[in-house]
């Protein structure tokens, strides 16, 4: 007779390694021009390791809040458009991928080997959000005129569209 084991429904570890390394990303990049901004993003990295722990979709979107309030803390600062736009790929990222850790874990389970599967979602998005980025900066580029809230402006469209197209 073969023994069934119970799953646990947790958050994979490789997706939860992964999206706790792009936060940190998120806060050294940040932390390049504005503190503030910095700060916030540390603090969102920590209520999503918190969202992971207790396997929180909620509290997870709670950090993709926070992420965004980091961001608009550091485009109204000294962070130029290039620094808002990798911290908004790298948030972003960790956010994207700690969902994908939370839905994986739900239906394989913890102790499922899921790094490929979770390695190429997370390249994926990260092709995704540089794509998206770089058209961001284009046309940021093109139509600011030197105006730096412009560029606020539009990197903040541009992530509100790529969250938006992720989640699809």
């Amino acid at each position: 007779m073969v023994a069934m084991s119970e799953i646990t429904r947790q958050p994979t570890r490789p997706g939860t390694a992964m999206a706790l390394s792009a936060a940190g990303l998120s806060v050294l990049v940040l932390a390049v021009t504005s503190p503030a901004a910095a700060l916030l993003s540390l603090l969102a990295g920590i209520v999503l390791a918190g969202g992971l722990t207790r396997g929180s979709r909620r509290i997870l979107d709670s950090a993709g809040g926070i992420y965004v309030l980091a961001l608009l803390v550091g485009g109204l600062g000294d962070a130029g458009s290039e620094v808002l736009l990798l911290a908004a790929i790298a948030s972003i990222l960790a956010w994207d991928i700690a969902e994908n850790a939370l839905s994986v874990g739900d239906h394989l389970g913890r102790e499922t080997d899921t790094t490929r599967l979770e390695v190429v979602h997370a390249a994926t998005t990260l092709v995704v959000l540089t794509i998206g980025a770089g058209m961001v900066f284009a046309i940021g580029t093109a139509a600011s005129g030197g105006q730096p809230i412009t560029a606020v402006v539009l990197l903040l469209v541009g992530v509100i569209a790529l969250v938006a197209g992720l989640r699809r």
